[in-house]
């Protein structure tokens, strides 16, 4: 072998040794940590997650700070944002009364029921116990077959939908008087005693009537009773009390006034009607029959006196006077009222009288027998104001619903308003 063919062969023994020594050696481990760049541990060396990042959650809710959305968290507030986990401090709160909404439901008694044999419930608000309002809920009649057709058309046949604690929950004007979230609303602080209707009866029926294929249950006056022993009951002591109700629920007021007036002898009563002043009756129908009013208006002091067969809103105020001639009388009208344009129809009147004419009329006859009744008519065919938006927005003549009103509620002695133009 020559010395060329000797060096060659010891070069490739040397890179044979070289090879063979780099075959043994291991592969380096990767850099193991945290490798998320939020977490409070991030390590910029690591090469593999290995779960240990830590994650900021400074006011330890369990929501780590960059998954926050900042905004505001009350469900009270105006600008109350459902998606928001920090609340910021913007949120807007709505005044509210004293005495919060604070709505609590009531069964009825063994007698109450609904038209269509369903429970009925009432509800109650305790806020200032020395001024109670005992409200009457509206929902149309039913006295023939005819009217008595249609269940849920032309009168209410259940309560299930009435829970005020819904309504008054909301911020803007929707609910009216029982809008405890408005600042401007007089009767923001005081309790409720709320009546629901379901009844067909104006809450003052006791029978069951049958009616073609029908059969409503009238028991109005067992639920509208046991809704004013609760009353009763629960405010033996208050010092101002106003009964009112719109639409059907507004026809009995007067009469339940007067027996609020006997109950509460020191007492300041005052009765608002609203929605029904144009409404009469002209002998067509025999109520007393229908829904048994022989009985029913027993209950009622002096009740004798007052023929429900042949009356209008006039009568009923006059009846209540003559039981407490302290009592304050208010109303108001729609000049052109569909609703009760309609019922008058079903009564069985001339649709072309004039309803606001009716109106004037049983104002006049109020007045007339030395009664201070306070009115307010508006133009249109509208109907109600008190659990409506217009409570706080309408004015007529120059002069706000909302403004006249307040002071009434204030034993203000304000001037009658009716529309010229309607």
């Amino acid at each position: 072998m020559d010395l060329k063919t000797t060096r060659f062969s010891a070069i490739l023994l040397v890179l044979a040794m070289l090879l063979a020594g780099c075959a043994g050696q291991a592969e380096p481990e990767p850099i193991e940590g945290c490798t998320d760049e939020r977490a409070e541990n991030f390590d910029s060396a690591a090469e593999v997650d290995d779960g240990s990042c830590v994650f900021p959650d400074s006011d330890g809710d369990g929501i780590f700070d960059f998954d926050e959305v900042a905004g505001c968290t009350d469900s009270a507030a105006d600008n109350f944002d459902a998606a928001a986990t920090d609340d910021d401090g913007s949120c807007l709160i709505p005044w509210e009364s004293e005495y919060g909404v604070n709505w609590v439901e009531h069964d009825g008694g063994e007698d109450c029921e609904c038209s269509d044999g369903s429970d009925w419930t009432f509800w109650s608000r305790d806020a200032d116990t020395s001024r109670v309002i005992l409200y009457f809920q509206g929902g149309g009649a039913c006295w023939e077959d005819q009217s008595c057709q249609r269940p849920g058309g032309t009168y209410k046949t259940t309560v299930h939908d009435d829970d005020p604690s819904i309504a008054s929950v909301f911020h803007d004007d929707v609910y009216g008087i029982g809008n405890f979230r408005n600042q401007a609303n007089p009767l923001a602080d005081w309790s409720w005693v709320y009546v629901p209707y379901c009844t067909g009866d104006v809450h003052i029926g006791m029978k069951t009537g049958i009616y073609a294929d029908i059969n409503v249950s009238h028991h109005g006056h067992a639920n509208s009773q046991f809704a004013y022993n609760f009353m009763l009951d629960n405010y033996p002591d208050a010092e101002t009390i106003l009964v009112t109700g719109s639409s059907a629920g507004s026809i009995p007021s007067p009469m339940y006034g007067a027996q609020v007036a006997v109950d509460y002898p020191d007492a300041q009563v005052l009765i608002f009607n609203d929605g029904s002043d144009g409404l009469f009756t002209n002998g067509s129908y025999d109520f007393y029959d229908i829904w048994n009013l022989n009985e029913t208006m027993q209950d009622f002091p002096r009740a004798d006196n007052l023929n429900f067969n042949v009356m209008d809103s006039g009568d009923l105020i006059i009846a209540a006077y003559e039981i407490d001639n302290s009592i304050r009388f208010g109303r108001f009208s729609d000049s052109n009222d569909g609703t009760m344009r309609m019922f008058s129809a079903l009564l069985g009147h001339d649709v072309t009288l004039s309803y606001k004419d009716q109106i004037l009329r049983s104002e006049q006859k109020a007045e007339d027998h030395g009664i201070d009744l306070s009115a307010y008519m508006t133009a249109g065919d509208g109907h109600t104001i008190l659990l409506s938006d217009r409570f706080y927005t309408l004015e007529t003549e120059g002069v706000s619903f909302l403004d006249w009103f307040t002071a009434w509620i204030e034993g203000e002695n304000v001037e009658d308003v009716h529309c010229t133009d309607c």
